[in-house]
């Protein structure tokens, strides 16, 4: 299955208003990439800490359809400072969408804010955040140069 799982995807070849636009728990929007990354590691790696607690993170939007459930699965992906690693997570929306029209495009940079649950599937054990809101997106502006 391809879903944002609890891990660290390593690349190493490559480089509103809502019941949670409050204060969350854990805010990881006030902090630079290194923690911002860091922090996620920390939720993803210790779990049963943060269960029930409202996280809002910002990070690049990504979209997985899973061929052999036929399930759409929505993330955000937050990468690090020397832009190797990346860290992502599940979001589900508390409200109904359909993707692609009530969805940013991938790669596009969110806030998103959520609570964060594991569940299970089958055997293994995966971590999203639920009755999430999209609070902001912006799109990433690329230089001339960066076209090339």
């Amino acid at each position: 299955m391809k879903k944002f799982l609890c891990v660290i995807v390593l690349l190493a070849s490559l480089t509103a208003s809502s019941s949670y636009a409050g204060t969350p728990d854990l805010d990881l929007t006030k902090f630079s990439s290194v923690m911002v990354y860091s922090g996620l590691f920390n939720v993803l790696s210790n779990p049963s800490a943060y269960t029930g607690k409202i996280i809002k993170l910002t990070g690049q939007f990504a979209f997985v359809y899973d061929e052999e459930s036929g399930e759409n699965y929505y993330g955000v992906e937050v990468v690090d400072a020397s832009a190797c690693c990346s860290i992502g997570i599940d979001f589900v929306l508390k409200n109904s969408y359909k993707y692609p029209q009530d969805y940013p495009k991938a790669g596009e940079v969110i806030t998103v804010s959520g609570k964060f649950e594991q569940y299970r599937d089958g055997e293994d054990i995966f971590c999203r955040l639920v009755d999430a809101d999209i609070l902001q997106t912006r799109k990433i502006l690329l230089r001339s140069s960066d076209n090339l």
